[in-house]
């Protein structure tokens, strides 16, 4: 995909272009300037109106508002007139960015927010990977200004512990994001908001505070060469990174009682208060926008969380019930408290991994009755299941066939034949596509019934895809096809499901040989 250009706000019309080239001929004259003036502002003012009439409710200022205005408004400097005219730039600023992060294939940002008020935004950041914050899911309130893009969106962090927890020195326990493009910190004239940035610069800048060397960020430390506390500042961050945003929201969802331990005071303590409490604090950020998300990458990443989990343990710094060490910088309530405790969230993470597989396989039992009640889901998944049959049928010649387990629409059987000189070759794999009673809200979880050894098959043989389309079946089980067929994946460390496997396939020629060989024996194994 093209990278998207958020900074041009210059807009065109098809429309505009074609009545131009109707108008070229061998007998055609210039029409004169008034001519044009006013044609081109009779279209400029029905083109907008058009546009208002599909933009949500949120972003249109009322026809009885003082401040209203139209594209043929005669021109005023009036102060309801400027503002009507903020307002509708901000409109279609905000709506056009949207469009664009719609279309982007970024798995590392995503971006949610209700149909009739777009001005309140909820963002959701991937922790990248090779930093302490790795796999970690951040969650940020955008609100925009009637004044946007001449003034800077406000932004919040809301993964925050109950306002308990200061994430890194620009993410603040109270979730002020300190970056000077925001205004929220001073910097050089160069760093400051422009109105040709916008909201993926935005959430790009604060990607990068999610740094490999948190410590060096803090003002008056760029250059300190402090390797005992830079470590263990990304040691505690690590910790709460797994602890804080990936179990705590899960067990929320899932109404898991959360352990409560007790804090002593003394270095790391936060006043007497206790950072494991969720009961008191800044509330946290209603969080089912992401719900699905998280539950999705909680089983992509569940191996490497298992394998940071147990780093930790293996971490002498980092004995069970220890306080966490305080930074230089950190003081008052704004700070990053608590206790090491990696064998806790070992058992934790099991718990959960259970739960969410638990959860998937209701799903079948949950769809049977809906079909057993006539319910359209039920009767569209059915009809889209012989089709997508039909079909894989006529283009694979028979080498694909898919199928519902136990005449249930809501879990189909893929069986993958495979061809003559691939590295399936002679192997038969069966999968299971679980479809929840509320698709497309949540999206199917692809799991093999054989295991398989592939850079894109977990551990768990769960399966990793990327379907083109939410909404359409068939779009799923393309996307599980081309996963499955990729020889030599590219590398994207936010779609490493087996890292083992992934360092094999990534790495050395010899590496690669052997990725191969492990991947043809579990295609073998697929027979016995």
């Amino acid at each position: 995909m093209k990278p998207i250009d958020l900074f041009s706000i210059h807009t065109c019309s098809n429309r505009h272009q074609a009545q131009s080239e109707a108008l070229k001929g061998p007998k055609w004259k210039p029409p004169t300037s008034s001519f044009i003036s006013r044609v081109a502002a009779s279209l400029d003012s029905l083109l907008f109106s058009f546009f208002l009439l599909r933009l949500p409710p949120s972003l249109i200022v009322p026809s009885s508002s003082p401040f209203s205005s139209t594209c043929s408004d005669p021109p005023t400097s009036s102060p309801g007139t400027q503002v009507g005219k903020m307002a509708d730039q901000c409109a279609l600023r905000v709506m056009r960015e949207l469009r664009q992060f719609a279309q982007s294939d970024d798995l590392a940002i995503d971006i949610s927010y209700k149909e009739d008020n777009t001005r309140e935004l909820k963002a959701l950041i991937i922790g990248p990977p090779d930093t302490p914050y790795a796999q970690g899911f951040y969650q940020f309130l955008i609100r925009i200004p009637p004044e946007y893009p001449e003034k800077p969106p406000i932004v919040t962090l809301q993964t925050t512990n109950n306002g308990r927890t200061r994430f890194g020195p620009n993410l603040y326990a109270s979730g002020k994001v300190c970056l000077s493009i925001l205004g929220t910190w001073p910097g050089e004239s160069n760093e400051q908001w422009s109105p040709v940035l916008g909201l993926e610069t935005v959430l790009r800048s604060i990607q990068s505070l999610l740094a490999a060397k948190p410590y060096n960020l803090e003002p008056g430390f760029e250059n300190k060469d402090d390797k005992d506390n830079s470590e263990l500042y990304n040691a505690k961050i690590h910790h709460e990174n797994i602890r804080l945003t990936v179990l705590v929201p899960l067990e929320k969802a899932f109404e898991i009682k959360i352990p409560q331990l007790n804090m002593r005071l003394g270095q790391g303590s936060h006043r007497g208060a206790n950072p494991y409490q969720l009961d008191s604090g800044v509330p946290e950020a209603p969080f089912h926008p992401f719900l699905d998300t998280y539950k999705r990458r909680f089983l992509w990443y569940l191996e490497s969380y298992k394998m940071a989990i147990q780093r930790g343990l293996d971490n002498k710094k980092a004995r069970a019930r220890r306080s966490f060490p305080l930074m230089p910088f950190e003081c008052a309530d704004n700070i990053m408290g608590g206790y090491w405790d990696y064998e806790d969230m070992k058992k934790r993470l099991g718990s959960l991994e259970m739960r969410i597989m638990k959860e998937t396989n209701e799903w079948p039992d949950q769809g049977k009755d809906k079909d057993q009640k006539g319910h359209p889901l039920a009767a569209s998944l059915r009809a889209q299941c012989q089709q997508i049959t039909r079909q894989l049928t006529q283009r694979t010649e028979g080498m694909v066939l898919l199928e519902l387990v136990n005449d249930n629409p809501f879990l189909w059987r893929l069986i993958y034949h495979g061809r003559p000189m691939t590295q399936y070759d002679g192997g038969v794999l069966k999968i299971k596509i679980f479809i929840s009673p509320n698709h497309p809200a949540e999206q199917p979880r692809v799991i093999l019934e054989t295991p398989l050894y592939h850079v894109r098959v977990s551990p768990q043989n769960v399966l990793i895809y990327l379907p083109l389309r939410a909404d359409e079946m068939s779009r799923h089980v393309d996307g599980i096809i081309s996963s499955l067929e990729e020889d030599r994946p590219p590398v994207n460390p936010l779609m490493t499901v087996n890292p083992e496997a992934s360092a094999l396939c990534w790495g050395s020629k010899e590496e690669q040989r052997q990725y191969s060989r492990k991947l043809r024996r579990s295609v073998a194994a697929t027979l016995e």
